[in-house]
């Protein structure tokens, strides 16, 4: 799936990460600083014991159908690029040139540029960002971020396609800006494999090219922005098992082949492995559709009456998910009347709110406001070209995030958040 050589650089990576044995298990070193340190750390834990025992057999067999072990062996988990220390707190306010929305953007200061000119000051550059969806919110407001750090820079020009979730149009967009020699190109991928070829025809005719959030397939990428996928599905395990030991869970997964899915749920099934209680119930690909998680969620909900747990992917997916269990009136429908336990990833408004009124059990933050670092990271890759200044590195890691829970807990030593202290939320207010 993976090339030995993309395998060989991406696992060094992994070692990066601290432990020490104590009586057959792991704990994370004493020297570990901060969350980010800690989620590493519980990562290779987990990562540990399912590649030793997974004696869950409905949990193993998925992970071993869908090939997860191949995706989380090569997935980056380290340290921060620069020596980056990132606190809660930290980050610029800004309006959203496109959602029109008020943002709070965590990593604004993560791989700096000063605001003005850029490189030559006397040379335009012209840069391209090309995604998937104006109309996701989460979406929307990676482009936010991308189109207001461009705008910082008077000399900067950047030129923002929507591909509408077409791979081909995608390609087609980049084979475009290198035919007219744009400076440099920021991509939002939908699937890792249909984007490393458009990826490599960019870098050999000399223009850089960085990823954000997801991976593509290509080798000569100049840089990947990656987020925390793996601290995502990761928590979301370690909040179900600790609110729970056993029942059927119903899955809604994004699209097969995807980053987010392959990490989110391989790290999730890690976590759960080990426990016997859990059965999948239901596995379903919805695309990061709330429609579509809706409908998996409804029949699910009418095939299965005993249903402990929806595991969601992401924010759309845990929304769609409660609007069908909320239309069933099955809330508390689990055994013994107790609570649908429903665990989310990325931090809307609307997902805090739903976690507020005890509806969403948890969220993992994966904020989409990440696309002004994929900017800078392009722009010096642009200044490297040109001997102004050192290439930022290859992989530039975002720091682990703090699940999201109504109260605070403390979970296998990660302090919670509530939505009250969290500022970062993305996505129109909800009353």
């Amino acid at each position: 799936m993976f090339s030995s050589t993309r395998r060989a650089a991406l696992r060094g990576t992994i070692s990066a990460v601290v432990l020490m044995a104590v009586q057959g298990g792991f704990t994370v070193a004493a020297q570990a600083e901060g969350v980010h340190d800690t989620l590493n750390g519980l990562i290779a834990k987990y990562s540990e014991q399912a590649k030793q025992e997974m004696s869950n057999k409905s949990v193993s067999e998925l992970f071993e159908k869908d090939g997860f072990r191949d995706y989380l062996d090569v997935y980056p988990v380290g340290e921060l690029a620069e020596g980056f220390v990132w606190k809660p707190g930290m980050g610029a306010t800004f309006t959203g040139p496109y959602s029109k929305l008020e943002i709070k953007s965590p990593f604004t200061d993560y791989i700096p540029l000063a605001e003005g000119p850029v490189l030559d000051p006397n040379k335009t550059y012209k840069i391209g960002f090309v995604f998937h969806g104006f109309n996701h919110p989460w979406l929307i407001s990676l482009a936010d971020t991308a189109a207001w750090e461009a705008a910082r820079h008077p000399n900067v020009e950047i030129e923002v396609i929507d591909a509408e979730f077409d791979d081909n149009k995608m390609g087609q967009v980049i084979d475009t800006w290198v035919a007219k020699k744009y400076d440099g190109i920021v991509l939002w991928p939908s699937r890792e494999a249909p984007m490393g070829p458009p990826v490599d025809r960019a870098i050999d005719a000399g223009i850089p090219v960085v990823s954000v959030d997801r991976r593509t397939s290509s080798e000569k990428i100049s840089s990947e922005v990656l987020g925390n996928f793996y601290a995502n599905g990761l928590q979301e395990g370690l909040y179900l098992k600790e609110v729970l030991q056993g029942g059927n869970i119903v899955l809604n997964r994004k699209d097969l082949g995807s980053t987010a899915d392959s990490i989110r749920t391989g790290a999730f099934l890690e976590v759960i492995g080990n426990v016997d209680g859990f059965n999948i119930q239901g596995n379903y690909h919805t695309n990061s559709q709330r429609q579509l998680a809706f409908q998996s969620t409804a029949d699910a909900l009418q095939a299965f009456n005993d249903i402990s747990v929806s595991f969601n992917t992401g924010g759309e997916e845990a929304m769609g998910a409660l609007d069908a269990i909320r239309e069933a009136k099955r809330l508390n429908s689990a055994p013994d009347g107790k609570k649908i336990v429903i665990l989310a990833n990325d931090d809307a408004k609307e997902v805090l709110k739903e976690i507020t009124d005890g509806n969403i059990d948890m969220v993992s933050p994966y904020t989409p406001l990440i696309g002004d670092i994929g900017i800078r990271a392009v722009i010096k890759h642009i200044g490297a070209k040109e001997g102004l200044n050192e290439a930022p590195p290859k992989l530039i890691m975002t720091p682990n995030l703090p699940m999201i829970t109504k109260t605070k807990m403390t979970i296998e030593g990660v302090e919670t958040m509530t939505p009250d202290e969290w500022p970062y939320a993305y996505g129109p207010a909800v009353n």
